[in-house]
């Protein structure tokens, strides 16, 4: 039976959950620097992470990676948002390409905190 203590739980499949610690991140890193981007189970298990390769992937893509542009979306970046969002909607990670550095899931909750508000006042 898997324990219920809260974050940082093993459960019984052997994977961690919860918040990532600076050790986890380290490992990560080093593995990518050596081993390249990829087969995300397998780059689990070899850097010795008791993590899923989903959630190894997730980790790299959204906050390791190193051309990972942080901080505020500019207002250049907005009106590029703006404009894309008009021609191909929904469509984060097709309007992320057009913003190097900026992740799909930044871009998507840049938007839903910003404009999706914005949008439906000015129409109702």
């Amino acid at each position: 039976m898997a324990g219920n203590m809260g974050w940082g739980v093993i459960e019984e499949e052997g994977w961690r959950k919860g918040p990532w610690t600076s050790e986890e991140d380290r490992l990560l890193i080093l593995y990518v620097k050596f081993h390249g981007e990829g087969r995300w189970n397998s780059a689990a298990r070899l850097a010795g992470l008791k993590r899923n390769g989903k959630s190894c992937r997730l980790r790299w893509v959204n906050y390791l990676r190193p051309d990972l542009e942080k901080g505020q979306i500019t207002p250049q970046e907005e009106s590029i948002i703006l404009e894309l969002h008009a021609r191909w909607g929904n469509r984060w990670s097709t309007i992320a390409r057009s913003l190097p550095g900026r992740t799909d899931n930044e871009i998507k909750n840049y938007w839903r905190t910003h404009f999706k508000k914005k949008i439906r006042a000015h129409f109702s």
